[in-house]
């Protein structure tokens, strides 16, 4: 684990939502305060994280920014979410063979078939609040929806022992995002009324699931978080914009473009900064930008390229958005 400026970096579809929000880091304690200004001093008017400017159309399929909620509608069967309907009992399938569930609790084909109504809604019901974030924050509206659909296929509660809401953050996924981005420190620490425990307060947030609800999850609650998982994801752009930095010495920028930096976002919120830092060290050339497919050449190991898969599919096409950015 390499620190980082002063902190501790911390660090399929059909069948299982994936790893990611640093699941497999574990930073050691550190005083909470407000995320620090970092210590960058970009060339650039506008953050590479936000310079939407010169997006190329062969990106736009999952960097564009919709007209409209319907424009984000998907129609697909999700194994997880139609289990967890099921289990809830929010849907009955008792007339499916094995009640509809496979034994590691995912539909099995009756069971997508009973609950096909009920996962449409849920795929779909966060389409606005994802574009208004998507708006709010300059956060890609199309890569919070696929991240969601591959994390957690819209399942808003929690997954295993210490995966919350929709985007499956865990403890040390929330204290990065809260260290590198003040706007969301503010947001949790006003809306808990206290600094105590922030990472705890974010994942409260972010937990949609409900004993006394009808399906075991709140579902107002889950579309109010959407607004905090794409500040959360704004949180990990800022960081690795550091890491660049860091690996480099020259503005964000100046290294990657806005397809790029975001590629490299969800390397390092599935598989950590370390995998960032090494791949834009080896191949980085003064006056040159990487490329993603540059940077993925240089990664070794399990994790670093399974990070690479994971920011692939979600970057992969899905959507057809034409020509405006």
């Amino acid at each position: 684990m390499r620190a980082y400026s002063g902190v501790v970096i911390i660090c399929s579809l059909f069948l299982s939502p994936v790893t990611s929000a640093a699941r497999l880091y574990r930073p050691r304690a550190i005083p909470f305060s407000p995320a620090p200004k970092q210590s960058i001093a970009p060339d650039n008017t506008t953050p590479v994280c936000l310079d939407r400017s010169n997006i190329p159309p062969e990106e736009l399929h999952w960097l564009a920014m919709p007209n409209s909620p319907s424009e984000l509608a998907t129609s697909e069967d999700y194994a997880l979410l139609s289990g967890k309907l099921i289990q809830s009992g929010a849907v009955d399938a008792r007339d499916c063979p094995l009640n509809g569930l496979w034994p590691s609790g995912y539909a099995n084909g009756c069971g997508l078939e009973k609950t096909r109504q009920a996962s449409l809604y849920l795929q779909n019901i966060y389409d606005g609040d994802i574009l208004a974030a998507g708006k709010s924050t300059g956060v890609p509206p199309v890569m919070i929806k696929q991240l969601i659909r591959y994390e957690s296929q819209f399942w808003p509660g929690q997954l295993g022992l210490d995966e919350f809401g929709l985007g499956n953050v865990t403890k040390a996924g929330a204290t990065t995002a809260l260290f590198w981005n003040l706007n969301l420190w503010q947001s949790v620490a006003t809306l808990s009324r206290t600094t105590a425990d922030m990472p705890g307060h974010l994942l409260a947030i972010l937990d949609s699931s409900c004993a006394t609800c009808g399906p075991r999850i709140d579902i107002p609650k889950a579309q109010r978080s959407i607004a905090y998982m794409a500040e959360v994801l704004l949180g990990y752009c800022k960081q690795t914009t550091q890491v660049i930095y860091n690996a480099t010495r020259q503005s964000p920028g100046d290294v990657v473009d806005y397809a790029t930096i975001w590629r490299l976002t969800l390397l390092n919120y599935n598989a950590g900064p370390q995998c960032v830092f090494d791949a834009v060290k080896a191949g980085h050339m003064y006056g040159a930008k990487l490329s993603w497919t540059g940077i993925a050449t240089y990664l070794n190991g399990f994790g670093c390229i399974r990070g690479v898969a994971y920011a692939d599919r979600i970057s992969a096409p899905y959507y057809n958005f034409g020509t405006t950015p």
